[in-house]
């Protein structure tokens, strides 16, 4: 079985992500910036997630060859997710703190991996060499934190328009 650490960086000002095992790069996520879509560049080719829905949202991962792989479902009220891909497998995506510093991608059987963050950088801890699976956990994370960024933003909105008049 594999056990291996890998680390994770993102810059301050945007959502794209660069992943590197022992300092070399091994992928890179890239955000759209006003829609929860990405794409991911990785060794074993690129992929496009795909987020639509509001109140039943999901996110399709989508390979270069224009194929569904997974389909990631949200659940905003309980801030976890459910990864199901095309070949049968599922995987529980969930936070293990209420900081948001660390959250885990498990698919109950052989599979686990966990993330650890702090102020744009953070370590992936991972028995599985899927680059695919490291991605998914790290979109969801973005996913629920720009989510969770909107809705401060639009209470603090009503909170001060309420003041002015």
């Amino acid at each position: 079985m594999i056990s291996k650490t890998l680390n994770w960086r993102k810059s301050l000002f945007d959502s794209n992500y660069h992943v590197f095992d022992d300092a070399l790069l091994k992928f890179s996520i890239s955000f759209s910036a006003l829609k929860n879509s990405a794409i991911a560049t990785t060794q074993q080719g690129v992929y496009i997630l795909r987020s639509e829905g509001y109140s039943n949202p999901e996110t399709k991962v989508i390979n270069n060859k224009n194929e569904v792989i997974a389909i990631i479902k949200y659940d905003w009220l309980g801030f976890k997710a459910r990864i199901s891909f095309v070949s049968g497998e599922q995987f529980d995506w969930t936070f293990q703190n209420s900081w948001l510093s660390r959250w885990s991608l498990n698919n109950h059987a052989d599979k686990q991996l966990i993330y650890n963050s702090s102020t744009g950088t953070g370590l992936i801890h991972t028995n599985t060499d899927d680059d695919l699976l490291i991605l998914i956990g790290l979109f969801t994370r973005e996913y629920f934190m720009r989510i969770l960024f909107a809705f401060i933003v639009i209470l603090f909105l009503l909170f001060t328009s309420r003041s002015i008049f």
